[in-house]
């Protein structure tokens, strides 16, 4: 046991995961590390983390007592919740988990897109709920054979579209890159250069993008009012993408019809916050890539990047150092 390197783990529900650390490592986890941190600082080599877990950033305040360590694992696609600048300047690596919860993500797309298309919260509530009439004529608004912009064409956004195609929906899309001739025709996809240019054409308009300084804020009051008043709004992406303030007014003024957002800032939001009062909204915890199969796979993939980092070895999916260039959308 003692061969083992030493890491500090700090992942959500990780009593399920113990045995596939622990294989490989020495393992102290977050909640037990802050009760000591000087006992384990200096033999730390390695941060198992996701978005979900106790530690909620990577920086500094941490990083200053780990004179040894050798990587951070993050076991999510998104890197916001690091440091990325001081982990580069001190040579420290980093690796991600980007396609073991595509799947889940595209699927959980969609379900949000007919979930709330079909209102089935509105009908779930008056079918179980007592104090609720039941009422055989709730309705809602029509997939099949509509048009869907999706923002944001990596592989979650290209899986989201193919899933559409099975509701014989009509897909748009953006990105920063278009997508080759022989992968638009495999799916009938039309490519648009600028955002704005697609949303006023767009039944349902999915997000998918990463958290970048050109992708903040990216849907405002602006976008909302170039959709169509019957728009539905999904987003599997960051919260940050969209003008939260600006969503408010878009659903209390009908700009848009309706939105189901996985995603919210702050996560959860206030008690008092606008949106959970408004009955043209669904709200998911942060769920998109919560399944149990691709759950146990991001650990396993975080797991080996760790593993490589620690040894010295080519790390799998590892975060390279950004360019000033464009990088592709998710």
């Amino acid at each position: 046991m003692a061969d083992k390197p030493l890491v500090v783990a700090s992942l959500a529900d990780h009593e399920l995961y113990v045995k596939i650390v622990e294989e490989h490592f020495r393992v102290v986890w977050w909640e037990d590390y802050i009760k000591a941190p000087e006992k384990y600082n200096n033999d730390i080599q390695g941060i198992l983390v996701d978005a979900y877990g106790r530690l909620k950033r990577v920086d500094g305040s941490l990083l200053d007592h780990l004179p040894n360590l050798k990587i951070v694992s993050t076991l999510s696609v998104g890197t916001d919740h690091l440091d990325l600048e001081l982990l580069f300047k001190r040579g420290i690596k980093v690796s991600r988990v980007p396609d073991v919860s595509s799947d889940c993500v595209a699927d959980w797309g969609m379900t949000l897109l007919a979930g709330m298309a079909r209102r089935i919260v509105k009908g779930v509530d008056s079918a179980k709920n007592p104090a609720t009439p039941f009422d055989f004529n709730i309705m809602g608004k029509k997939i099949t054979g509509s048009t869907i912009g999706v923002v944001g064409f990596g592989r979650i956004g290209y899986k989201i579209a193919e899933r559409a195609c099975g509701f014989s929906m009509k897909v748009l899309y953006y990105d920063v890159f278009r997508r080759s001739e022989e992968e638009e025709k495999k799916i009938g996809a039309t490519y648009y250069s600028k955002v704005d240019e697609m949303l006023p054409h767009c039944d349902f308009v999915v997000l998918i993008v990463p958290l970048l300084p050109t992708t903040r804020g990216m849907i405002g009051k602006k976008q909302f009012e170039l959709m169509k008043n019957s728009a539905i709004l999904i987003n599997v992406a960051r919260a940050q993408v969209v003008d939260q303030d600006a969503l408010v007014e878009a659903l209390k003024n009908k700009t848009i019809r309706s939105a189901a957002i996985d995603v919210t800032y702050p996560e959860p939001l206030p008690d008092d916050h606008p949106l959970r009062f408004l009955d043209n909204i669904i709200i998911t915890p942060h769920m998109g890539a919560n399944s149990e199969e691709s759950r146990r796979g991001v650990v396993v993939a975080g797991v080996k990047s760790c593993i490589a980092g620690v040894k010295g070895e080519t790390i799998p999916n590892e975060v390279q150092q950004p360019t000033h260039k464009p990088g592709k959308l998710h």
